[in-house]
C-alpha cells in the first residue's frame, strides 16, 4: 500500500475512534431531547421533537459512514417514528413511546467492535493525489550542448520568474532532477542519445520534455517522441513560442486545488468528508454553524458547497436560497448530502437552489468523482465568464468584484491593500510598426510576467486593451512599489520578435493604498491619476498616488 492510502486509512481510524468516544454524549443528547419532549407542551414540545428528528437523522447517516451499521439501523428506525410524529403533528401514544424508549436503550447499550466487519477500501484516486506545489518560481532544467545558447535562453526565461538550472552534459542529470524537481526539461536534440541512456525510464512520462532541433523531418520527430518528447520546437526558437509551451505545461501541473466548503452541523461527518476530499489534494473548509456560511464564502471563495439538508436554526434548503440571493454565488454548485431517501423532498431541495443530491452514507470514491465533475464544469463555465480570452487574466468586471471582496476582508482584518494600474508604453506604436498579432504577443508577455512574479494571493486582471490592474492584499505601498519596479525592470529587458526584428517594450504603473483611499472607486481614481503622472514623468516608472491631490 502506498503512503497516500496508508495516511488516509490512519486518519480514518482516528476519526472512527473519536466517533466511538463521542457516541455516549450523542445518545445522552437524544435522551435529554426525549425527556424534554415528554415534559413540555405546545411550541416547546414541538421544538424538542424537531431536535429529536434532527439528531436521529444525523446518527442515521454517520453510523454507516464509519462502518457501524447497527447504529445506523437503529437510528433509521428511530428517525422514521419521530419524523412521522412531526409530519403528522400527532402525540406519541403509549405504544409509540415504548418503541422510542426501546430504541434509545438499544442505542445506549451498543457495544462497539472496532474491527468487526469493516473493510474500508480507500478511493483508487487517493494513490494519485497531487502533491501541493506552489507555482512561485517553478524550477526549470535547461539541458543544452552549448553553454552560450543556454545562457541566452536563460536570459529571456528568467524574466518570467523561473528558477533555471543549466546542464551541458547528462552525467549529473538524475541528481539534478532529484534536487531541483523541475516541472519541465528543455533539451537540445544533440544530447538526445546521452539523455536516453541516462534518464530513468519511469521519469519519461512524469517530467514534460521540450526538444529543440534544427531538423524537423519525420525520423527526427519520431526519435523525439520515443524519448518522451512533449513538445518539439524548431530553431531559431521564438521566446514567445517557448513561453506558450511552458504556459500550457505549468497550467496543468500547477493547477490550483479545488476549494470545497463543507456545511454540516455533525462534526464527525464533516471531518470524514474533509479527509476524503483532502486525500486527493482538494482544499476544504468546514462550517458547522449555518449562520456563518456567508462570511466563509467571502473568506474561502469555494468552487463547490457540500451541504447537509437538516441543520439547527437554518436547514439546507433555506440556506441555499439565501446563498442564491447573492449575485456572486448564483452559479456556484451546491450539492446536498443527506440520508433523506424521500425523492419528493430531494427534488424540493433541488428546486431551492441545489445542483445535485447525494445520499448518506456515500462511498468515498463516488463523493470524489461527484465533486470533481461539478468543480471541473464550474471552472470551465466561470473561465468563460470571468477570464480575458487573450491573456487568461481576470476580466475588468471580475477584477472589480474581487477588489470589493478584498476591501471587505481588509475592513474585517484591519489590514492594508494596494491597487495598481498598469499601461504598456507607446503600445499604439507597437501595433502600427509590427502589427496587431505582435502587439497581442506583447500583451500576453506582460500578463505572464505579472502572473509569474506576483503572489498566488494577488489578483491580476486585464482592464482592457494594453491596460492591466493588480490587487495586492496585505501589502503596504512601499512593498508594492518595490515589487512593481522589479517587474517593470524585468519586462523592459524581455526581447520581443517580429520576424527577424527584435525590440523591447516598457510599462508605466500607478499605485494607491487602502485605507488612505477606502473605496474601490477612490482607489481606482487615485491609481489612474498616479498612472497619468508616471506617463508625464517620462514613462517606464512607478508612481504612488498623492493624498494631497484629492
Amino acid at each position: 500500500m502506498d503512503s497516500a492510502k496508508a495516511l488516509f486509512l490512519e486518519r480514518l481510524e482516528t476519526l472512527r475512534r473519536d466517533y466511538i468516544g463521542n457516541f455516549p454524549a450523542r445518545i445522552q443528547t437524544l435522551k435529554d431531547c426525549w425527556r424534554d419532549f415528554k415534559n413540555n407542551y405546545g411550541d416547546e414540545q414541538q421544538k424538542s421533537l424537531q431536535d429529536l428528528v434532527r439528531h436521529a437523522h444525523s446518527l442515521k447517516g454517520s453510523g454507516a459512514t464509519y462502518g457501524f451499521n447497527e447504529v445506523s439501523d437503529l437510528a433509521t428506525q428511530l428517525h422514521a417514528i419521530l419524523n412521522n410524529l412531526l409530519e403528522q403533528n400527532v402525540q406519541a401514544d403509549i405504544q409509540v413511546s415504548k418503541q422510542i424508549n426501546a430504541l434509545l436503550v438499544s442505542l445506549n447499550n451498543i457495544s462497539f467492535d472496532f474491527d468487526k466487519d469493516y473493510h474500508f477500501e480507500p478511493p483508487v484516486s487517493v494513490s494519485n493525489a497531487p502533491v501541493p506545489v506552489s507555482n512561485d518560481n517553478p524550477s526549470l532544467l535547461l539541458l543544452m550542448k552549448s553553454r552560450d545558447e543556454a545562457e541566452e535562453t536563460l536570459g529571456q526565461l528568467q524574466h518570467y520568474g523561473y528558477d533555471i538550472t543549466i546542464l551541458t552534459a547528462t552525467d549529473k542529470l538524475l541528481d539534478t532532477i532529484e534536487h531541483t524537481a523541475p516541472f519541465a526539461i528543455i533539451m537540445d536534440i544533440a544530447l538526445q542519445t546521452e539523455y536516453d541512456a541516462a534518464i530513468n525510464k519511469e521519469l519519461i512520462n512524469t517530467i514534460p520534455l521540450i526538444i529543440l532541433s534544427t531538423n524537423e523531418d519525420i525520423q527526427t520527430r519520431l526519435n523525439a517522441v520515443r524519448s518522451g518528447c512533449t513538445k518539439f520546437l524548431t530553431r531559431p526558437v521564438n521566446t514567445s513560442d517557448l513561453i506558450d509551451t511552458l504556459d500550457s505545461i505549468s497550467h496543468k501541473k500547477f493547477q490550483e486545488a479545488n476549494r470545497i466548503l463543507i456545511v454540516d452541523d455533525t462534526k464527525s461527518l464533516a471531518l470524514f468528508y474533509e479527509a476524503t476530499l483532502q486525500s486527493v489534494g482538494m482544499d476544504t473548509c468546514i462550517v458547522t454553524d449555518p449562520m456563518e456560511v456567508l462570511d466563509k464564502l467571502i473568506e474561502f471563495n469555494p468552487e463547490l458547497i457540500l451541504m447537509d439538508m437538516y441543520m439547527p436554526g437554518c436547514d439546507g434548503q433555506e440556506l441555499a436560497a439565501v446563498i442564491r440571493q447573492h449575485e456572486a454565488y448564483v452559479s456556484i454548485p451546491i450539492v446536498f448530502l443527506s440520508s433523506e431517501l424521500d425523492k419528493s423532498k430531494q427534488l424540493e431541495a433541488m428546486r431551492h437552489g441545489g445542483d445535485d443530491f447525494l445520499t448518506k452514507p456515500i462511498d468515498p470514491g463516488h463523493l470524489i468523482k461527484s465533486v470533481e465533475t461539478r468543480t471541473s464544469r464550474y471552472r470551465k463555465l466561470r473561465s468563460f465568464m470571468v477570464r480575458d480570452s487573450l491573456t487568461g487574466l481576470y476580466n475588468h468586471t471580475k477584477t472589480k468584484e474581487l477588489l470589493e471582496t478584498d476591501l471587505y476582508r481588509c475592513a474585517r482584518n484591519d489590514t492594508s491593500l494596494v491597487f495598481g494600474m498598469i499601461d504598456i508604453d507607446k503600445f499604439k506604436s507597437v501595433n502600427d510598426t509590427y502589427g496587431h498579432p505582435v502587439g497581442d504577443k506583447v500583451i500576453k508577455s506582460l500578463a505572464r510576467i505579472l502572473k509569474q512574479r506576483l503572489r498566488k494571493s494577488d489578483i491580476v486582471g486585464r482592464y482592457g486593451g494594453e491596460e492591466f490592474a493588480v490587487v495586492m492584499y496585505e501589502t503596504d505601498i512601499k512593498s508594492a512599489c518595490s515589487v512593481m519596479n522589479e517587474i517593470r525592470e524585468h519586462f523592459s529587458m524581455v526581447s520581443h520578435h517580429a520576424g527577424e526584428k527584435e525590440f523591447n517594450v516598457t510599462f508605466s504603473c500607478g499605485l494607491a493604498e487602502y485605507p488612505y483611499f477606502d473605496t474601490s472607486s477612490e482607489l481606482n481614481e487615485a491609481a489612474d491619476k498616479a498612472l497619468y503622472q508616471a506617463k508625464n514623468a517620462g514613462r517606464n516608472c512607478v508612481q504612488v498616488a498623492d493624498l494631497t491631490t484629492f
